[in-house]
C-alpha cells in the first residue's frame, strides 16, 4: 500500500513521514533480486547457449503479432497458443516445429491483421 500512495501522491506520502525515496530503492532492490534469481533458475533447466536470445526475442515478437500490439490478454493467449504450437511441433513433427510457429502469425496476420484480441 506504501508504494502505491507513493506512486499516486508522493508528496503527501512524505508528509506523515515515510521515506518515500528509500522505499523505492529497496522495491527496485527487491525486483532485481527476483529477476536474478529467476534467471539463475531458468538457466538450469533450459539450456543457454549463445544465440538463445535471438530465440526469446523472435519468440516474444510473434506472441506479440498474435496477440495484438497493447493487449495484454492477448499477449497471454497467444503465448498459450504459440507454446503449444512450438510443443506439439517438437512432439509430432520436429524438423518442422518453428514452422508451425511461423505458419500460425502468417494465418493471424491473414485473417486478422490487428492480433487476435487487439482493440481498433
Amino acid at each position: 500500500m506504501i508504494v502505491r500512495a507513493g506512486v499516486d501522491d508522493r508528496d503527501i506520502l512524505a508528509a506523515t513521514g515515510v521515506r518515500i525515496q528509500l522505499v523505492f530503492v529497496l522495491v527496485f532492490a527487491l525486483g532485481a533480486g527476483l529477476a536474478g534469481i529467476a534467471g539463475v533458475v531458468g538457466g538450469t533447466f533450459q539450456s543457454l547457449s549463445p544465440g538463445e536470445d535471438t530465440r526469446f526475442l523472435l519468440a516474444s515478437l510473434v506472441v506479440v503479432i498474435v496477440g495484438g500490439m497493447g493487449s495484454i490478454p492477448g499477449a497471454a493467449l497467444g503465448a498459450v497458443i504459440i507454446g503449444l504450437a512450438e510443443q506439439l511441433g517438437s512432439v509430432y513433427i520436429p524438423t518442422y516445429a518453428i514452422v508451425v510457429t511461423f505458419l500460425i502469425m502468417v494465418l493471424v496476420l491473414a485473417l486478422r491483421p490487428q492480433g487476435l484480441l487487439a482493440r481498433r
